[in-house]
């Protein structure tokens, strides 16, 4: 496992800027003056960094947002593999 943990609830700094942009979905970091253009994917898992959920849960919502469902273990590598971009990025709090 990367840097995230399954216990960990990770949470995006209040001040990153979350929008859709035509037909893609965008992160603004102001302290750094960057944007992040994410897949839908991304921002599914992006959308769910609310400090409440932990990765297992974020894997669950990813896994049932497909039509049809997967399994969460399928995606788990993916929530993982991007919640770690984001805390490399610095987009999470406390992390």
């Amino acid at each position: 496992m990367t840097q995230s943990t399954s216990g960990a609830r990770p949470q995006g700094r209040s001040d990153v800027v979350f929008r859709q942009l035509d037909q893609e979905w965008v992160l603004f970091d102001p302290r750094a003056t960057m944007l992040h253009a994410l897949n839908i994917t991304a921002a599914l898992i992006w959308a769910h960094c609310d400090g409440r959920n932990n990765l297992e849960g974020i894997a669950e919502a990813v896994a049932a947002a497909f039509d049809p469902p997967v399994p969460p273990s399928q995606v788990r590598e993916d929530v993982d593999a991007t919640l770690s971009r984001f805390h490399e990025a610095g987009l999470l709090e406390g992390r």
